[in-house]
């Protein structure tokens, strides 16, 4: 596995490690207010300052890290799962249904997808519960197209091919040889989604559009500092180094992924050979 990967993957630990456990490490409850330090900069007693408040920042960082990505996590998870049902689907079966879902995605897709999760936060307003539906309704679509084209690159392969001679159902030849060989490009795709639900996460709360203002979460933070960055800086410094350092975490291991993959892509051919000769060998042992 590349260097960058093993950084990424630890970085990326490290932040799903603090979001299990960190709000139970926070020196504070990360809603307590304490009016005799308003806007404190960071001290031994607050180590990220404080807000308007009262509040300590690095308390309700801890806590909003668990919030933003537990959101950003369920919503590609969401689309992950609609884009291999639907995806596969499509690929693999084409006809009728496959020209149908193209061209609801190509409609999806012409529509900017943040654009239209504020419309419709806008419309029928915030909260984790409309976040998540929301981000995940705009998300699924580019998803899907990705999966049914690898899915209808590999039905061809020879070894689909052979497989079908044999008698083997569609099911089979779907989720046991058509799925894996498309899993390792989907879970680049969605560690990318990932940072992209983060940020929209993030943005949509920043404009008030998000989580409710009482839970702890990153953009809400920067939310409540807005009108205070100027004269308290470390406010706005501390939760975007978090969203940057989370963000190159997940670049830096979705490119050693990818990496990785392209080494042992001339390996494929070796491994098709190798299917075909278990599937030969196994019918003929049937026979």
């Amino acid at each position: 596995m590349p260097r960058i990967a093993c950084i990424g993957g630890t970085i990326v630990i490290l932040f799903l490690l603090l979001g299990l456990t960190g709000e139970a490490f926070a020196p504070y409850p990360p809603a307590l207010s304490d009016y005799g330090n308003i806007l404190a900069p960071p001290s031994p007693g607050h180590w990220m300052g404080t807000d308007h408040l009262g509040r300590d920042l690095f308390s309700r960082l801890m806590a909003g890290t668990r919030t933003t990505l537990g959101l950003a996590l369920l919503v590609a998870a969401i689309d992950t799962f609609l884009a291999l049902v639907i995806g596969a689907l499509c690929g693999y079966l084409g006809g009728w249904l496959d020209r149908a879902m193209m061209r609801l995605i190509d409609a999806l897709l012409a529509l900017p997808g943040f654009l239209l999760a504020i419309c419709l936060l806008g419309i029928f307003g915030g909260g984790a519960l409309q976040l998540v539906l929301f981000l995940a309704l705009t998300g699924w679509a580019q998803l899907s197209r990705i999966v049914r084209n690898e899915i209808s690159a590999v039905k061809h392969l020879d070894f689909i091919t052979v497989n079908t001679a044999f008698g083997y159902s569609v099911a089979r030849n779907l989720f046991m040889h058509a799925l894996p060989a498309v899993i390792p490009s989907l879970l680049v795709l969605m560690l990318n989604t990932i940072v992209g639900n983060v940020f929209a996460i993030v943005s949509l709360s920043f404009l008030g559009l998000g989580v409710s203002p009482q839970t702890p979460e990153w953009g809400m933070v920067l939310f409540d500092a807005r009108s205070f960055f100027l004269n308290s800086p470390w406010l706005f410094v501390f939760p975007c180094a978090l969203i940057a350092a989370f963000t190159l975490g997940l670049h830096l291991l979705a490119d050693g992924i990818r990496e990785f993959l392209d080494r042992k892509r001339f390996l494929f051919p070796i491994e098709e050979v190798r299917m075909l000769a278990s599937t030969a060998s196994s019918c003929g042992s049937d026979t």
